[in-house]
């Protein structure tokens, strides 16, 4: 599962929680939302619109899974067009998800002539080096949401521990979107099975993880069906070519088209029946 898109979430509906985490504590948070840069034609992951001390600036956060050579010419393109569009400062944080840290500084460089003539330089936050506990004992959802990212979030009381705290904070939702991220993350060190063991198996059923598992699930066992329908038919009308077609039978990931071929195998004679399912 793409870890990008539950940061994005939890930091479009708390990322006034999330504050502490990129140094912007005291800020209000004005917006917190994607932004298409048209000049780029590309979406930046988030940019928080805050007014601290009566100044109004912005903070540009990127999600990163895993460290990028190009990172820092990234986030001087990023940063340079956010600055143009929005007339004032723009500071630019990369969130790090998991290990390892990279190990280029956060900065971009021109050099002429083997001299340094400018350089950019950006955030960087490993959220692998904060500890969970803290955070944790602080209480505050949206940090908490991150809590399997943390030093030491992979361990299942803890991890309890933080779904417990969020539930306690929204009492009246079934699954929170904080709690939703939170199982998102942890999905990458626990199976759905075991994450329904800690949390119980009626929440977990409200879960946008249990969902997307279970259209999966209905999804995989269909295209299993339509194969097994499919081998079985051109077994019995196609026995002369049965070996031949039967890898592409096997192979075949649309079930939709498998459907076809079972609704055309008694119609054809065996040659067009290959030709058929080889083109």
């Amino acid at each position: 599962m793409a870890m990008d898109g539950p940061l994005k979430v939890l930091y479009g509906k708390y990322a006034q929680d999330l504050l502490p985490l990129t140094g912007d504590a005291g800020a209000v948070v004005k917006r917190a939302a994607p932004v298409e840069l048209q000049a780029l034609q590309r979406r930046v992951d988030c940019v928080l619109e805050l007014e601290k001390d009566g100044e109004l600036y912005y903070r540009h956060l990127e999600f990163q899974a895993e460290p990028d050579a190009e990172m820092a010419a990234r986030c001087f393109r990023y940063n340079s067009q956010l600055v143009l569009h929005y007339r004032a400062p723009v500071v630019t944080t990369v969130l790090y998800l998991f290990p390892p840290k990279p190990r280029d500084e956060p900065v971009f460089r021109v050099v002429f002539g083997g001299r340094e003539i400018n350089r950019w330089r950006f955030e960087q936050i490993c959220l692998w080096e904060l500890d969970a506990a803290p955070i944790l004992a602080g209480g505050v959802p949206g940090l908490v949401a991150l809590v399997p990212l943390l030093r030491g979030g992979r361990d299942p009381d803890l991890l309890k521990a933080a779904v417990e705290r969020i539930e306690r904070a929204f009492p009246d939702e079934a699954v929170s979107d904080a709690e939703d991220v939170l199982l998102a993350l942890a999905s990458r060190y626990y199976t759905v099975s075991e994450l329904t063991r800690m949390i119980g198996r009626a929440r977990m059923m409200e879960s946008s993880l249990y969902r997307e598992g279970l259209a999966n699930g209905r999804s995989e066992g269909r295209l299993a069906a339509e194969r097994e329908l499919c081998a079985a038919l051109a077994r019995k009308y196609h026995p002369a070519v049965f070996e031949r077609v039967r890898p592409l039978i096997e192979s075949c990931q649309d079930p939709d088209r498998l459907r076809d071929w079972v609704l055309r195998a008694s119609d054809l004679a065996d040659a067009d029946f290959v030709r058929l399912l080889a083109s």
